[in-house]
């Protein structure tokens, strides 16, 4: 419960500085915007090891592997949540097209903020099927960005307008994941936080901006908006690279460093003003 009261108050606290942000400058060059809605981020994990064997060398190959699945950008993650306010300046005032009225610009997306819980129940009842006990954690996936590139605006009857951006997002990415399944003889883990990485007097903030990535990204979307009121689809792919341990059982360890794909897909309400 704190840690919603949390969000919320932060949430609460940026609309309120982005909204001063958007508003302060009204001259027809620029559009500020504020953009709210769902994040869909990566796949739905696969647990079914039907086919696997440890024995033959498949342990981290196998598409069903905790690795696999990661590289391959399937985190479990549920439907989450995207928050973002920016600005269009446009480089020209008058029409670029005698037909429909056009301008092109710069999108500047300030800031966006996602968050996305990772849902890891399918491997934990496979696990627990099999005779381990799992430490249970809550595990989430977080990024801030500021993006930028260039949009085109399209007027195409009365109030209705479509804008069509591509940008290059500098983003840093928080993956929290570090699941362990054990017995008396055996155990199962996949971590970001190798043993090595880890200092025990740090806590939970060091540990934290450890698993904190910096890269660039892309980012490509488009806008439908009568009036001030739209509807906005994004797509943001990417990856980072990240150093994992992880062991599928029968003592079996590996680890290094990998990409690991970092795809979204979202959907917003967006207001333009």
């Amino acid at each position: 419960m704190k840690k919603q009261l949390l969000v919320l108050a932060v949430l609460l606290a940026t609309v309120t500085w982005s909204y001063g942000q958007i508003t302060k400058n009204d001259t027809k060059l620029s559009r500020g915007y504020l953009r709210l809605g769902f994040s869909n981020f990566g796949q739905e994990l696969k647990d079914d090891f039907s086919n696997f064997s440890v024995n033959d060398g498949g342990a981290f190959d196998h598409e069903a592997s905790m690795l696999a699945n990661l590289t391959n950008g399937r985190y479990g993650a549920k439907r989450g949540y995207v928050f973002e306010f920016g600005r269009n300046y446009y480089f020209n005032k008058t029409s670029l097209l005698p037909l429909f009225p056009t301008k092109i610009g710069i999108d500047w997306t300030q800031l966006s903020l996602t968050y996305n819980e990772l849902d890891w129940s399918n491997i934990i009842e496979r696990d627990r099927a099999a005779g381990y006990e799992v430490e249970e954690m809550d595990f989430f996936a977080a990024s801030v960005s500021s993006k930028l590139g260039p949009v085109i605006s399209v007027n195409l009857i009365d109030k209705l307008v479509v804008d069509v951006r591509a940008q290059l997002a500098a983003t840093y990415f928080v993956g929290w994941l570090d699941y362990y399944a054990y017995n008396d003889e055996d155990e199962r883990y996949f971590t970001f936080m190798p043993e090595k990485d880890v200092d025990e007097e740090e806590g939970g903030l060091g540990e934290f901006t450890k698993l904190g990535k910096f890269g660039f990204k892309q980012n490509y979307g488009a806008t439908v908006r009568y009036g001030g009121i739209g509807l906005s689809l994004d797509y943001f792919p990417g990856s980072f690279k990240y150093e994992y341990e992880t062991s599928e059982g029968n003592g079996e360890v590996q680890s290094g460093k990998e990409k690991f794909k970092n795809n979204m897909f979202q959907i917003k309400l967006s207001l333009t003003l």
